[in-house]
C-alpha cells in the first residue's frame, strides 16, 4: 500500500497565557501529497478540562472549540475545492506545507498548537483516531496502569503506618485456580485479610461494569475452593467526570451495588483513614 508522509500537531487548550497551563484537546494531520487537512478535537466530554481549569466557565472553552472547528472546516473547504488559501494581506500560501505552517504558528490565543511532527502511515484517517486517542484520550491510562498507581498509593499509607511487612503482594491459589493481589495478610499461611485498588473510571460503561464483575467473580471462586479466610477490601475510584445521570455514572453505581457482599467491603480510594482501620484489623 501506499505510504503517506503526514504532518501532524496537537490541539492544545491554554486559557491562563499567565501559567503556560495547558490540556491536549485536538489532533490536526496535513497530508501534503493529496492537500488533505483532517482533524478531530474534544467537543464532547470535555469535563476532565473544566476539572481542570476550575475557574473557568466551560462557556470560553465551547466557544473556543466551536470557532476552531468553524475555522478549520472552512480551510478544509477551501482546500477541496483548490482555492488559493490566503493567509493575511499580503502573503498567499498555495498546496505545499506553508498552509500548514501558517495553521498552526504560536498566535496569542487561548488555543494553540504543538510543534509540527513527521509521521508515515498508509491510512491518515486511522493515524489521526490514534494520535487522538493517546494525546487526547490517553488511552494509554488503562486500568493496569491506573491500578498500578493506587497500588503504589496504598502502599505508602501502609509503610507509614508500618505494615508494610504485614500486607505482601501474594497469590491466593491451589492446584488448580489462583488469583495475585497486592496485599495479603497470611496467618497460618492462609489469606486472612486482602486490599486490591479497583479503578472503575473506564471510558465505556460497559467495561466498568465487567471489570467490577471481573473481580467479584474472582473472591468468589476464591471463596469456593476456601481460599479466602477473611475479608477483601475494593478502594474504588470511579469516573471522575461522570455526572448523575450519565451512563458512566450509572454503570459506576450498578458495579459498587453488585460488588458489595458477604466478606467484600467497599470504600473511596481518597479515603484513607477508612482504608488504614481495614489494615489494622485482626482476625479473631
Amino acid at each position: 500500500m501506499t505510504r503517506f508522509a503526514c504532518n501532524y500537531a496537537i490541539v492544545r487548550f491554554m486559557p491562563y497565557l499567565e501559567t503556560g497551563e495547558f490540556a491536549n484537546v485536538g489532533v490536526l494531520l496535513w497530508i501534503p501529497k493529496q492537500k488533505t487537512l483532517l482533524f478531530k478535537l474534544l467537543r464532547r466530554k470535555y469535563g476532565r478540562i473544566t476539572q481542570f481549569f476550575e475557574e473557568l466557565d466551560k462557556q470560553v472553552y465551547l466557544k473556543a472549540m466551536a470557532d476552531l472547528d468553524a475555522e478549520l472546516h472552512r480551510i478544509e473547504r477551501l482546500l477541496q475545492e483548490g482555492v488559493v488559501v490566503t493567509a493575511n494581506a499580503n502573503l498567499e500560501y498555495g498546496f505545499h506545507k506553508g498552509i500548514f505552517e501558517e495553521i498552526i504558528r504560536p498566535r496569542e490565543t487561548i488555543v494553540r498548537f504543538s510543534e509540527q511532527r513527521a509521521i508515515l502511515t498508509e491510512n491518515p484517517t486511522e493515524t489521526l483516531a490514534a494520535l487522538y486517542d493517546y494525546y487526547v484520550g490517553r488511552n494509554f491510562v488503562t486500568k493496569e496502569y491506573q491500578e498500578q498507581l493506587m497500588e503504589k498509593g496504598i502502599k505508602r499509607l501502609l509503610d507509614q503506618e508500618n505494615l508494610g511487612k504485614r500486607y505482601q503482594k501474594r497469590k491466593v491459589q491451589d492446584k488448580v485456580y489462583g488469583v495475585s493481589f497486592p496485599f495479603v495478610e497470611e496467618q497460618d499461611q492462609r489469606a486472612v485479610r486482602v486490599i486490591k485498588p479497583l479503578f472503575l473510571g473506564q471510558a465505556d460503561s460497559t467495561a466498568i461494569m465487567e471489570h467490577g464483575g471481573h473481580w467479584r467473580l474472582k473472591v468468589e471462586l476464591l471463596r469456593k475452593r476456601q481460599l479466602l479466610h477473611g475479608p477483601v477490601l475494593f478502594p474504588v475510584k470511579g469516573p471522575e467526570d461522570a455526572k448523575a445521570g450519565d451512563h458512566r455514572h450509572e454503570a459506576f453505581e450498578e458495579t459498587l451495588q453488585a460488588l458489595e457482599g458477604e466478606g467484600i467491603e467497599l470504600v473511596d480510594y481518597e479515603d484513607q483513614r477508612t482504608v488504614l482501620d481495614f489494615a489494622l484489623q485482626r482476625l479473631h
